[in-house]
């Protein structure tokens, strides 16, 4: 989760500064219109472009599966806009002093500090995105805190429980949304306690439509990578180097992989390999090279209620009821807005 919300605050600064509902300079496609505000096309495109480059740039995806998330980024906008317009009305304040302890915290993220290098954000405009934020922020704990409990050990135990029977048997005659979570916990907990290895990688993108010249500077890149690889440690290249930006904010950690998480030519080649091996040449794929190295391997073993999996349970529990509670109080927001969809994919 944590991960995944770094990966937000990067592509809430990519999307640029100024102010998101100016006209643009030529006639664009109003994709939606939220209490009077348009979400133009232009906008919309370059907020899911640079989405998708931070949480798919070493994956391939499927036509559909760029549906929904166009689809996903389009119902983001139209929810950023139900929340600051919340929190306004509701009057939330960040201080300066929040504001700027924000974004000493956040420099530390190497990928973070990278994107905000790269975007040339006046520290006013850097500051002004930064309180937006944190006024969503503060207005989502005030909203949600009431309705999100700690979860029990009993709890966690309990779900445990239910994730054995859903393993087992399958069937276990819960609501379609508790049995999607207990289907995920219970496909998770299969997957950490399955043969699998520990990785980290160095992602080079190589789309197949690319001009001669980009292919050279890609061949380039690679063979920079290969000679460097050779005197300095595999993390510095990854976060030198990596196009990849989850990873590469964390030195190149893509985390555990499992047989069937990842194509036949990368899991063949990561499988085969010792831990502390790393591929001296690049294994090349339909979307790029890929420089693996493996710091762990782990058996199959028998699934335990231990530490590591009541925390697993636990946070798991926290967010599907922080999401639940997250959906009821946008339902409500939305119900009293005048929100009109153009386009859906």
């Amino acid at each position: 989760m944590k991960k995944f919300f770094s990966v937000l605050v990067i592509v809430f600064f990519m999307a640029g500064s100024g102010n998101i509902f100016a006209a643009p300079k030529k006639v664009d496609q109003t994709f939606a219109i939220v209490n009077g505000k348009p979400i133009f096309e232009s906008e919309f495109n370059k907020i899911f472009n640079d989405f998708r480059y931070a949480m798919f740039a070493s994956e391939q995806l499927s036509e559909q599966k760029i549906n929904e998330l166009k689809n996903y980024v389009l119902e983001g906008q139209i929810e950023d806009i139900l929340l600051k317009s919340e929190a306004k009305k509701q009057r939330i304040l960040v201080s300066r002093k929040e504001v700027l302890e924000y974004i000493k915290d956040m420099k530390k993220n190497y990928a973070v500090d990278e994107e905000l290098g790269k975007q040339n954000l006046p520290p006013k405009d850097l500051e002004k995105k930064v309180s937006e934020l944190l006024r969503i922020m503060k207005l989502l704990n005030k909203a949600l805190s009431a309705d999100v409990k700690e979860i029990t050990e009993a709890e966690t135990k309990s779900f445990y429980d239910k994730v054995i029977i859903k393993i087992e048997s399958g069937n276990m005659g819960l609501s379609p949304d508790n049995d999607g979570v207990v289907a995920s916990v219970a496909a998770e907990l299969k997957k950490m306690f399955s043969e699998n290895v520990r990785i980290k990688q160095i992602f080079i993108k190589n789309p197949k439509s690319v001009a001669d010249a980009e292919v050279k500077k890609v061949q380039t890149k690679v063979e920079t990578v290969k000679k460097e690889l050779q005197i300095k440690s595999f993390a510095e290249i990854a976060r030198k180097y990596s196009e990849d930006i989850i990873s590469r904010s964390q030195s190149g950690d893509f985390g555990v992989v499992t047989k069937g998480d990842l194509p036949l030519v990368l899991e063949k080649a990561i499988f085969s390999m010792k831990v502390g091996d790393y591929t001296k040449e690049p294994i090349k794929t339909d979307i790029g090279y890929y420089f693996i190295k493996v710091e762990e391997k782990l058996p199959n073993r028998k699934i335990v209620f231990d530490n590591k999996v009541k925390d697993y349970i636990n946070s798991r529990l926290l967010q599907f009821n922080s999401a639940q509670a997250y959906t009821h109080y946008i339902n409500t927001l939305k119900a009293k807005s005048n929100i009109k969809i153009n386009k859906i994919w």
